[in-house]
């Protein structure tokens, strides 16, 4: 398969009321979490938080992401810094719904987590009280994001620039912006960062693969695509379709420019 060839995109299940801690497509709902909520029966949060739901950014290229974002609720005029979580997995797709799955649950204890985390991203119950806005992002295709899922690829990459500068033109915001986030959204802020965007301060990436093929498809000489599979079945929802690794790739099993360093 050569970087000519055309992508391909598989079904995937869509986001439904209940699933995944889906809560439905409310773009201008804002609400206040009060400090000493526990909502998730989990960790109490902190601190009052200021949640706007479902807020709209577009694209260059003019398709619709949707974020969440999370502010101290006391912040007043003062201007805040904004850290990004970039995701496929849902905005509202926490470690308390994830955690059950993996062996052990990860050894992190419930009373660890808010239940307001990103999977994979920060929780707000712990940063907002720093003074930071934490903004979890629908990636493209991604819950009620337009588009299909490009998987890690430079898609994603140019998607955060633009929701970088779109953030940081909020009335708000600083201007400075970071990236955190854990495997995939490691990945992502690679991408972002290498496209230098002008507002963006600082990533903080944990765990992400420096090279696809190698670390995750065909980890110790293996191919398989067992934990590629599982995701994009279980947990990535939306309303059109996530980029499939197909049987070209499958059958192959040797290294293709998208799996490595070209990752498109």
């Amino acid at each position: 398969m050569s970087q000519s060839d055309p992508i391909i995109f598989k079904p995937i299940g869509k986001p439904e009321i209940g699933n995944n801690n889906y809560q439905g497509f409310t773009p201008g709902r804002t609400e206040v979490l009060k400090k000493g909520s526990n909502k998730y029966n989990a960790k109490p949060l902190k601190s009052d938080i200021h949640v706007d739901h479902d807020v709209e950014i577009k694209t260059r290229d003019g398709i619709k992401l949707y974020a969440d974002i999370y502010r101290p609720a006391d912040a007043g005029s003062e201007k805040l810094p904004a850290i990004i979580s970039y995701s496929p997995y849902g905005k509202k797709y926490s470690s308390l719904t994830m955690l059950p799955v993996c062996v052990w649950n990860c050894c992190v204890p419930r009373e660890a987590l808010s239940g307001y985390e990103q999977f994979e991203g920060l929780d707000p119950c712990e940063w907002c009280p720093r003074e930071y806005a934490i903004i979890n992002v629908d990636a493209r295709g991604a819950g009620n994001s337009e588009g299909s899922v490009h998987v890690m690829g430079s898609q994603d990459g140019e998607d955060c620039y633009d929701v970088i500068e779109a953030i940081a033109a909020m009335d708000w915001c600083s201007g400075k912006i970071g990236m955190a986030g854990n495997l995939a959204l490691a990945i992502i802020q690679w991408r972002a960062a290498e496209l230098q965007p002008p507002h963006l301060a600082a990533i903080a990436p944990w765990e992400g693969s420096g090279d696809i093929y190698r670390e995750q498809f065909n980890r110790g000489g293996w191919f398989h695509m067992s934990n590629f599979d599982l995701i994009s079945t279980l947990i990535i929802k939306g309303n059109s379709g996530v980029r499939g690794y197909g049987g070209d790739v499958r059958e192959a099993s040797v290294e293709q420019p998208v799996l490595g360093g070209q990752t498109s």
